[in-house]
């Protein structure tokens, strides 16, 4: 069953007098129960993406659609049960928590906003989530600058599940925290997702972590999505050079081993080129037709999709 489905999406931003296409015709869909890893360089629009499916950015065109209903039509009374089945994780796990509001009152302010007017109610549900996340009841009377990073987080993941959504968009939740504490909290994401029939949209620069917490991969550069693959596919057989090139410059952490990292040649320009492919100026492989004519996005097999002209 088809969750969330993005159509033709596009965010503009003013940028210097000119403006700039952050999100430029993106389409792609998830379904209940599944996780799908948004990755690419800083500045592709993976973020711009995950907060415009919550409508915290205004979408310039497209739709985004919640088990077929198009929220960008809703106004804010109809927005906000549709809300309570979205949820975000943030980056920061301290800059995303107000420093004046112990964890109880962080997490009674979502349900009261939400009509949870029983406060038995409440304090039952406060209580089973701050379990969930594996901290001790006692937090609740604490303020987030007494946590750490990890545990900072652990409040961050239940402030979001606990009006009980459907779907958790996860935007580079452990890249602010030590290799130790990140695994801690991949394991959370993962064991929620299998109590609770967790959707997720997990962004993140880090194609490790995406191996392992993601079933399919959707590639982002410059705004446009370049590939989609399931997880196994997109690492046995990346099909766009841009994927190649992420995937080359990850470091392989097992001793002894040949293989040298490679860096991506270039860096990512400023805005959409005006013709030909995004990619064009920074792919080894790139030929005349590349420079004048756009590629679409194509299906090369089963559950993959790449846009190259030579994919």
């Amino acid at each position: 069953m088809t969750l969330l489905s993005v159509e033709n999406l596009e965010v503009t931003y003013a940028q210097k007098g000119r403006s700039f296409r952050a999100l430029d015709g993106v389409s792609f869909s998830l379904e209940k129960g599944e996780t799908v890893g948004l990755v690419g360089e800083s500045g592709c629009g993976k973020s711009t993406l995950g907060k415009s499916i919550l409508r915290l950015i205004e979408t310039s065109a497209g739709a985004i659609r919640v088990e077929g209903d198009d929220i960008t039509k809703l106004g804010h009374n109809a927005m906000m049960s549709k809300r309570r089945r979205m949820q975000m994780v943030f980056q920061d796990p301290f800059g995303s928590l107000n420093p004046r509001q112990t964890v109880g009152k962080l997490l009674d302010i979502p349900l009261r906003t939400h009509g949870v007017s029983d406060k038995a109610e409440r304090r039952r549900r406060i209580s089973s989530i701050i379990d969930k996340v594996g901290l001790p009841q006692a937090a609740l009377s604490r303020f987030p600058h007494e946590f750490s990073g990890g545990q900072r987080q652990r409040i961050g993941i239940a402030r979001a599940l606990i009006l009980q959504p459907d779907l958790l968009i996860c935007d580079e939740p452990v890249s602010a925290l030590d290799v130790s504490i990140q695994s801690q909290i991949l394991n959370l994401l993962v064991d929620l997702k299998m109590e609770l029939g967790l959707s997720y949209l997990f962004i993140s620069h880090d194609l490790s972590v995406v191996r392992y917490f993601a079933d399919r991969v959707i590639v982002m550069y410059l705004g446009r999505i370049v590939e989609v693959a399931d997880r196994e596919a997109l690492w046995r057989r990346p099909a766009h050079p841009y994927t190649r090139a992420l995937l080359a410059a990850v470091p392989v952490p097992r001793p002894g081993s040949r293989r040298q990292t490679e860096s991506i040649a270039g860096e990512l320009p400023s805005g959409a080129a005006a013709t030909g492919c995004r990619f064009y100026n920074r792919c080894p492989a790139a030929q005349a037709r590349c420079a004048i004519e756009d590629p679409a996005l194509r299906t090369l097999s089963a559950n993959h999709q790449a846009a190259c002209h030579f994919a």
